[in-house]
Formats: structure tokens, sequence, C-alpha cells
């Protein structure tokens, strides 16, 4: 997100996002923080897809309607089915939802289809999944991601652009669940009265992994459904790896028990996010935008405030971090030392780090890991980082040549990195999910495409390089223009000047890159006018593999207004002591 500041599968899936997004000082800018918040979105509402069409009556047809609502806010629709042509199941999940990010009207829309053989129906030599797809649309972009399962082994095809990616990978030798299996497993479990129901299975968002689920029963309530009072069983549902707390809520009477979903409930940092069955006219209703009407806005809730502010963030050399979980029941503070950061944890109960502190040393790189310099994923194309492609390809050429053939890979890095920074024209966040070479060719995007494209022109020179995840320094004025309560002008390359407002000093969310040169992870931001600042939170890295979908990034999603950050100590001489903040 930061990007728009600057001024100057396995299981079915189809996605579909549509939306448009907008973030120096004085300057109002339109938000490249969200951009993180984008990733957010979607995952919270591809994982309400996934939860929504988890249990069903045995086999038969569907088609139910849900209204989603966002702090109890009607923000859309979902429209749940199940067909069978010939022992073939597929389950379908479309979602349109409204959204504020920042000043910008966010609409976005997701379908994804889950293809299995019935039981009865199945080959001897074939497994119950068949396919899944994912295919996201937004902005006239198209992502497509095609999993079909094979004996012993998933054949990923994605499509990004006009580029068109395969792989092949080994499937977990374990035995799990397809959808359809995965409900008849609830249903028969919370007929039988178990209080806690587990079963494996693989979904699209997060990639050709098998997971664990565990579904507890919490309780019991009555709760209106389309107009008609019902008793209902509340269930906590936890997916491994997924820190989000989620709940189902299904019939504890009549011909639905146990197998209808009535509504889901996902705890989000802006709001509760419910799904609850409605009708066709009503859910539909929610997805269109009224005029006048106040959507929930998700960019600046996101932010983590500081009380100290970091004098200059581009001329500090060092500054050390108070990171700490505002509710560690179910979370870890799991931030990884790598690039310029380093972690030391501080408190730690019941396994469970809650607090660590962090330093951001400008002069002090971590070496790479002896795992990360054998990993090929860091220079293989992916179809995010797709660094076979001819354009990316004479884009990086066209750079090297500008630099000495005596050019060291550091400067090389650099020059790319500044490359990618003027490349891109449009930084906004009206692109969701670009490819390197569709921002190579569009010259446009937040944050996300900033950091996809350079880590592939890094790649088309033979320099391993990452994604990374995590927050940025920003700061804005505390009274600023608002619109509806919310500033609109924020600041995260350069420090706001003194003596025009207070000043508020806080962490967005955001994404960068990581090149390994020389044995050591460097960290490059191409959002900035600067390589990089102290200013950064390193909470994970993706190589972007095509197999990884969007597990390494899921460990943030319980981190997303549950963290709260001092400063403690920055540097500003070389070789000079810093000062002590706390």
């Amino acid at each position: 997100w930061l990007a728009s500041q600057q001024a100057a599968p396995p299981r079915v899936g189809r996605v579909i996002a549509d939306a448009s997004h907008v973030w120096s000082p004085p300057l109002t800018v339109r938000h490249p923080l969200s951009a993180m918040m984008k990733v957010r979105t979607v995952w919270a509402c591809a994982l309400l897809l996934g939860v929504c069409a988890g249990q069903e009556a045995a086999w038969e047809d569907e088609d139910l309607w849900y209204t989603v609502r966002i702090a109890g806010q009607p923000v859309g629709s979902l429209h749940t089915t199940v067909s069978n042509e010939g022992g073939r199941y597929t389950s379908t999940e479309a979602m349109h939802v409204l959204v504020h990010r920042g000043d910008d009207l966010s609409e976005m829309q997701f379908q994804t289809d889950f293809t299995e053989w019935e039981e009865a129906s199945t080959p001897a030599s074939a497994p119950r999944a068949i396919e899944t797809a994912y295919v996201q649309e937004f902005a006239k972009q198209e992502v497509k991601m095609l999993c079909k399962f094979i004996p012993g082994e998933i054949e990923l095809t994605s499509h990004n652009g006009e580029q068109t990616h395969v792989t092949k990978a080994p499937l977990e030798e374990t035995e799990w669940a397809a959808r359809l299996q995965s409900r008849r497993q609830f249903k028969d479990g919370c007929l039988a009265g178990k209080d806690t129901i587990k079963y494996r299975t693989v979904r699209p968002e997060l990639g050709p992994k098998v997971v664990d689920v565990i579904s507890v029963r919490v309780g019991n309530e009555t709760m209106e459904v389309d107009g008609v009072e019902m008793a209902v069983s509340v269930w906590d549902v936890a997916i491994a790896g997924v820190p989000v707390n989620m709940s189902e809520v299904y019939p504890d009477e009549g011909p639905y028990r146990c197998t209808r979903l009535a509504q889901m409930r996902m705890q989000m940092p802006f709001g509760d996010l419910r799904a609850t069955l409605s009708n066709k006219e009503e859910a539909q209703a929610a997805a269109v935008k009224v005029e006048g009407q106040q959507l929930p806005e998700l960019v600046y809730a996101m932010f983590v405030p500081l009380r100290v502010r970091i004098e200059s963030v581009n001329e500090a050399y060092e500054v050390r971090m108070r990171v700490k979980l505002r509710d560690a029941s179910q979370q870890t503070l799991d931030l990884p030392s790598a690039g310029y950061q380093s972690v030391v944890v501080e408190e730690e109960a019941n396994g469970r780090v809650q607090q660590a502190l962090v330093t951001v040393n400008l002069q002090a790189p971590l070496k790479a890991t002896a795992e990360e310099l054998a990993d090929l994923a860091f220079t293989s194309p992916s179809a995010m980082v797709d660094s076979s492609d001819k354009v990316l390809i004479n884009l990086a050429a066209t750079v090297r040549k500008t630099l000495s053939k005596r050019a060291g890979k550091l400067e090389v890095a650099y020059a790319l990195r500044e490359f990618a920074y003027e490349h891109i024209e449009t930084k906004d966040l009206t692109t969701a999910f670009a490819s390197a070479s569709e921002v190579a060719r569009t010259k446009a995007g937040d944050c996300t495409e900033h950091a996809v494209l350079l880590a592939a022109l890094l790649r088309t020179q033979d320099i391993p390089a990452r994604v990374c995840h995590g927050l940025v320094y920003v700061e804005r004025y505390a009274d600023e223009i608002e619109r509806d309560g919310t500033p609109l002008a924020v600041s995260p390359d350069s420090p706001l000047a003194e003596g025009e407002g207070e000043i508020k000093a806080e962490f967005g969310w955001h994404m960068w890159t990581q090149a390994m040169v020389d044995g050591v992870w460097v960290d490059l931001d191409a959002t900035l006018h600067v390589p990089y600042n102290v200013g950064h939170i390193l909470v994970g890295t993706s190589s972007m593999a095509d197999v990884e979908g969007h597990y390494q990034h899921m460990g943030m999603a319980g981190l997303i207004g549950n963290l709260d950050m001092d400063l403690t100590f920055q540097r500003y001489d070389p070789n000079g002591p810093g000062h002590d903040e706390l």
C-alpha cells in the first residue's frame, strides 16, 4: 500500500475480485497501506466461502443465499450451490462484497468450485477429489488456478495475464476428505452427539496442503434465520495454520439439523463478519451500493499506533521496537530474524510467544540459512513471479546495460529496485494480485505489485529473491481532513514537518522484497524513494511458488488488530551510540 503514497488448489476454486482502492506530506494520498488489507479481505472472504460450503445434507442439490454483514451492516451476498452430473459433484460458492478502503470503494466478487466423485461412482484407480479451480478477476485482469488430482500428485495450471504456468507437485500421502466428504463427517459426528469433530482436508486458498480442521461445540442459542426463530448449536472452527477465530452455527432441530449452515461468524479487527442464511432478494440487495450508505472502512482500523515517533525514518541506521500481542490465547508472536531484522523473545507462556524485542539494523544483514541457500524456489518462475517472461527479461537486461560490466549483484539489485520504483507510474490500489509480467505491462499497482515485480526482475539476473509481508512506518496529522471520521492523508515515505499540527506515528500492513546477495538477505522496498529504511517489521516471507498458495501469508492473519508496539531505541550515528526512548 505504500506505493500509492508516492506522489511524483486444491479444491475447487473460482475467485473473482473486483475492487478499486486508492493513499507525503500535506498531500491527500490514496491508500497503499490497504494493499495488505486487500490480501486480508480476500483471505477472509475465501475462508468464509470454504466454511459456508462446509457442511450440507448428504449429496442433495443445494441453492442457498446468505446475507454478509460486517459489524452488523449489510455489505454483500454469498450464494452456495451443489450439483450432480453422473456422480461428479460440484460445490460452488459465489460472494459479492462492498467495503471502503480508506476513501475508496472496494467491490469484490469471488467464486470457488470444487469437483469430486460420489463414493459409489469413483473409479477404482481415481482419487475422490477430481479438481479445483481458482479464478480472480479484478480491474480487467484475470488470474486462474486449476488444480487436478491424479494418483500420487497434483498438477497446478496457473494463468495470469499473458502467462500460463504448469507445476507438478507430490500430494501428501495421508488420508484426507474432499469437500462433500468433510461435510458428511461433520454431519455424522454432530448427529451422534459429539462435541469435537476432526477431519483432514485441502483448501484452495491455502495451496495444495492437507490441513487439520477441528470443530468444537461451544454452546446452544436461539436465532432468527430468514424470519424464522430456531434453536441452533454453535461450533468454533480451527484450521491448522490459520490463526483466525471462526464459528459455525447449525440448526439444532428439524430436517436440517447439523447439515445446513445457518450462519458463519469470523472475528475481524474491523468488526465481526457474519454470513447469515436469508433469501436471494435480501442477499443481492445487500451487495448493491446505496447513495449515502456508509460502508465499513478496512484500512485505518488496522493501523498500529506508536507513543514515540521515529525522528527521521529515512536517516536512522537502527531502531528497536517492543512488539506485544494483545490476545495470545490463540496466536503466537512468531516473528522471523531475517534480512536487517533480528528478534529476541521477551515473554512466553504455554508455548506461545507473547512479547518480543525487534531490532532493525541497516548495517547488519543476516545470513541466509543452508536451507534457503539451496532452495530453488527463490530463483524459479511462478505464476506471480513469472521471471521467465520476455518483457521482464528485456527490462532487466536494459537496466543491466546501464551498469558497469564489473557491477556486483548488490549494485544490480539496487538498480533494479530503483527501476521498479520508477516503472510503476500509477501507484494506487486498483490492481489485485497482478503478476510481475502484468505489472511490467500496465505500470500500475500498490505494494504487492511493486514487491512481485522487483522479485521477478531480480530472478532474471540469477539473484535469489522472495516477497516479504509485515508492517511499515507511516505518519499523519491528527487534525487533517477526514471523511466520515476517517483521516485521508498518510505519509509513509518521509517524516512530516514539525509545527504544523499533532503528528501521529503508526505502522500499517505492507509488502516488500528481499534479495539474497553474497549469502545474506538484503531488504529492498520498491515503493520508497530510498532503497529501504528502518521503519519495517517483518512478519513473514514467501517465494510465491505456485504450490504455496496463501499458506505462508496466513500467519499474519492473527496479528492484524492484535498488536501493540513501542519504539524503545533509535540510532542516527553510523559509528556512535543511539538513545533509548523507554
